[in-house]
């Protein structure tokens, strides 16, 4: 039997060895889709810097909890890249979180504090405040609950919402604009649907703030391995909305045990006043109540106004740190406190 504890290693994104590992534990913890390996390591591959480390908590001959670190001397971190809903740490719920990070911490060379980003209560217990550890909120992000039938999810949606789409969908049809939606799930199809997606993103706003997925974005490499990926597994989707012959809407999602998870969406801003965003979301809505098999959507984003419209579920994710109990860490603690680790979820 294997020795019980933390076992850290360099990590290489494409051992074999180390997604089974990964991925095993996401499956018995029911973890999110965007907890596999799939999703992580195609992110370390092409966006992270290199030397990450790979450390499995082997406890019962089985890992029971597993993370990416970004080493860094004295204060290392979980990591996290801005298209990454998740921080890259996955436990057995039933353990203690901050008992995990400190007995990590006691393996790491002269660790004082374990930052851990983005970390969804509903897979690692948020851990009470205690003189080595502190959490701090991130966001609220929505979830939908997809129970019930369709007209009846429809009929509880405000007046405003359900009109204001009936109205858009009358003005396109008085103008002769016919309206159709596209679902894509082949692995041959994610590049070119990528490759469409970036070129709508890069005409709107996010183009001139610097976040959009433009076609030579290093981004768009991400996503399209990550997709592609999923796709060979049947669990990817791009959701993609036309005018006519028109692209004015794409999400890109993932689909697996029950969850849909919408990781990126994007609309033509020309289109205005028209919302094909909403449109698509009507309609792929309509169409996941009607499938059977889906449970739950998430959104994994801020909650913000028009979620609402869509759904009154919100769950708060949190950032947690961990530190070590001797004195260098709690000096750190006091100068620290407060203070979230350094990368967050911004696209």
């Amino acid at each position: 039997m294997r020795a019980a504890g933390w076992c850290i290693e360099a990590f290489d994104p494409t051992s074999e060895t180390a997604r089974a590992q990964w991925n095993g534990l996401v499956a018995r913890t029911h973890g999110s889709v965007v907890q596999r390996a799939e999703f992580i390591f195609s992110c370390a591959a092409t966006l992270a810097k290199p030397r990450l480390r790979l450390a499995l908590f082997w406890q019962d001959d089985e890992v029971a909890a597993c993370a990416l670190l970004q080493a860094r001397w004295g204060v290392p971190d979980i990591f996290i890249e801005s298209v990454l809903p998740l921080g890259a740490w996955v436990q057995q719920p039933a353990l203690s979180l901050a008992a995990l990070a400190d007995s990590l911490l006691k393996r790491l060379p002269f660790g004082l504090r374990l930052g851990m980003s983005q970390i969804d209560p509903r897979y690692a217990p948020q851990p009470a405040p205690s003189a080595h550890a502190s959490t701090l909120p991130y966001i609220q992000t929505p979830w939908l609950e997809v129970a019930g039938n369709y007209p009846d999810y429809w009929a509880a949606r405000g007046k405003n919402l359900r009109t204001n789409l009936r109205k858009q969908r009358a003005k396109l049809a008085a103008a002769g604009i016919p309206t159709r939606l596209e679902i894509l799930r082949a692995p041959a199809d994610m590049a070119r649907a990528i490759q469409d997606y970036a070129a709508l993103e890069s005409l709107g706003w996010k183009a001139a703030g610097g976040t959009a997925v433009s076609a030579d974005h290093p981004q768009t490499r991400f996503y399209r391995q990550m997709l592609e990926a999923y796709a060979s597994q049947g669990q990817a989707r791009i959701y993609r909305y036309f005018f006519g012959e028109q692209l004015v809407a794409t999400e890109l999602c993932l689909c697996a045990d029950g969850e849909f998870v919408i990781l990126k969406t994007t609309y033509d801003e020309r289109t205005a006043p028209l919302s094909p965003a909403s449109l698509l979301r009507q309609e792929m809505f309509e169409g996941l109540f009607g499938e059977g098999g889906i449970e739950r959507v998430e959104f994994y984003g801020p909650l913000k106004e028009w979620h609402t419209r869509w759904t009154p579920h919100s769950r708060d994710i949190y950032h947690a740190n961990i530190y070590a109990p001797t004195l260098m860490g709690a000096l750190l603690q006091k100068f620290l406190v407060g203070r979230r680790p350094p990368r967050v979820l911004t696209s």
